[in-house]
């Protein structure tokens, strides 16, 4: 198994080597002990073999310096096993990119010998936690918190704590934040505009309207999300749906769709009804392709900046 670490600033063999130098933490880091939904993580110094099991966990940490020695599977295009957003900070490192459709792999989780586990933006319930913290301190999300549902701040400052780079992740988190403010001031034109983020379930005969990060980061640059999307139906913890049959209720200005098939994008593309929406005949319709949907859906401090910058100047253009 090709396992790789390196520290910020250090450097790195490459291919199937180890760290040439250990990670650089803040100073006093350690001993840490951080509280999570199903236990307590201590962690006695430096972490030298990171296993990122959250959705974006890897991202957080590779902005901190630390490039893991396992991520999880996202997209069958990811090469490297991330996104094109975080290909700089990955650099030579190539990860173990485990698939996660039946479960964590604690085998192979196990003989990867890490000294933490990062599971944050995760699905990870109890009885995943009892498993993987008898391998590595296991640092999951925090109580009151739903499966994949830990805001990206929150997630960059709790990686950064076990990490031993508190400092560090604030400034990331401050960096961003400057950086949505910026793309703010760019496009006045997207302040107060409404707009929806949705996926279309043929099959089950609706739209999936989305309520969580992927909203939450547009509407910091200035958009609002549309009323129809709170009117509509609670389906789980991050989305309501919408019948197709009331399809010619989405009238936001902004118009964000992806699609898990070419096939439903043509479905939808080619609805009578759908063609005529206030946003489509705008040109302020964004069909969102695999990529940028998982860059979007779980936001980190390397995609936000990425994703922004594929969503705004194309929103922007057709928003007066």
């Amino acid at each position: 198994m090709a396992l790789v670490l390196v520290g910020c600033g250090s450097g790195t063999t490459g291919g199937g080597g180890a760290a040439t130098a250990a990670v650089q933490a803040d100073p006093g880091a350690f001993p840490v002990t951080v509280e999570t939904q199903f236990g307590s993580a201590t962690i006695a110094k430096a972490p030298q073999r990171v296993v990122a099991l959250g959705w974006s966990d890897q991202d957080a940490a590779l902005a901190l310096g630390v490039r893991p020695v396992a991520i999880v599977k996202t997209e069958d295009d990811f090469k490297t096993g991330v996104g094109p957003w975080a290909e700089q900070a990955l650099g030579d490192a190539r990860p173990q990119v485990l698939d996660t459709t039946d479960g964590y792999p604690i085998e192979k989780i196990a003989a990867l010998r890490p000294d933490l586990i990062l599971a944050v933006q995760s699905g990870m319930t109890s009885a995943d936690y009892d498993k993987l913290s008898k391998i590595a301190p296991t640092v999951g999300y925090l109580k009151g918190r739903t499966t994949y549902g830990t805001p990206w701040q929150e997630q960059t400052e709790l990686i950064g704590k076990a990490l031993g780079r508190g400092k560090e992740a604030s400034q990331a988190i401050a960096a961003v934040d400057r950086s949505l403010a910026q793309d703010a001031a760019t496009y006045p034109q997207l302040k107060g505009k409404s707009f929806v983020y949705a996926y279309p379930q043929p099959s089950n005969g609706r739209m999936v309207l989305y309520t969580d990060a992927r909203t939450k980061v547009l509407e910091q640059v200035g958009l609002t999300l549309d009323p129809v999307v709170s009117s509509a139906p609670k389906l789980n913890s991050f989305s309501n749906a919408l019948s197709m049959e009331h399809l010619g209720s989405l009238t936001s200005q902004a118009l964000l769709v992806w699609y898990g098939t070419p096939e439903n994008q043509q479905q939808l593309e080619s609805n009578p009804v759908f063609k005529g929406l206030p946003a489509v005949t705008s040109g302020a319709y964004l069909p969102v392709n695999r990529t940028l949907a998982q860059a979007s859906s779980a936001p980190s401090v390397l995609s936000i900046p990425w994703s922004a910058d594929q969503i705004l100047p194309a929103l922007a253009k057709s928003l007066h």
